[in-house]
């Protein structure tokens, strides 16, 4: 145990809050080509990294970005636009890429990448027969979106979570396939405001043991 990681860990944690207001100007693109990568660390099912990630930086493309969000201030104003994709087809893009790397690293034999394969498609259409494939692609991309909010105070910056949009219309707007979703937009920047913390409800009153109305500690 690291008690000073997770001193820092913890303070992050109960530091953030969703912000609306930043500051004017761009950010460091270095800084944000590291934040973009940290957060294509967070884990996948079958590490099959299917969330896409869109950088909204054409000033025409946000505008329709907001008008779909609802005219909310932080998506105006924000120097980083993000939005999350859920697609339920996105593991039969990178299955192939992942199988390629997997094997030319040597983490995977030609055997184990036969057996992989075999299993992950067999999964992928038992959740397609049964209606889940679209559930199962927004749970990978809400991790995604959650590493980029508990990332970016880190850089010194603030962020705000969004899913009140017109999921159809941002969807146009962001060309995203006909079968995939947006999950999260997320503003991104260094805060123009503190905002106080709202207040959480005990651990008692959320957590639940073995069963849901198990009472906890």
């Amino acid at each position: 145990m690291d008690p000073d990681l997770r001193e820092r860990l913890a303070e992050l944690v109960r530091a953030r809050r969703a912000v609306r207001a930043y500051r004017p100007g761009p950010l460091d693109e270095e800084l944000v080509r590291e934040y973009l990568g940290l957060i294509l660390e967070a884990p996948s099912a079958f590490n099959l990294q299917d969330p896409g990630i869109i950088r909204i930086r054409d000033p025409r493309v946000r505008a329709r970005v907001l008008a779909a969000a609802g005219g909310q201030r932080q998506v105006a104003e924000a120097p980083l636009l993000l939005a999350f994709l859920a697609d339920p087809a996105g593991w039969r893009r990178t299955l192939p890429e992942v199988t390629e790397r997997n094997l030319a690293s040597g983490y995977w034999d030609p055997a184990t990448a036969a057996e992989r394969g075999e299993r992950i498609r067999a999964f992928q259409r038992v959740r397609a027969e049964a209606g889940l494939a679209r559930e199962f692609a927004l749970r990978n991309a809400m991790i995604a979106a959650t590493y980029g909010i508990l990332l970016a105070p880190a850089f010194g910056w603030a962020s705000s979570p969004m899913t009140g949009f017109d999921d159809a219309a941002l969807k146009e707007a962001l060309g995203a396939p006909a079968e995939a979703t947006v999950a999260l937009l997320l503003a991104v920047g260094e805060p123009a405001e503190d905002p106080p913390h709202p207040g959480r409800l005990p651990l008692a009153h959320r957590v639940h043991l073995d069963r849901w109305g198990g009472a906890g500690d």
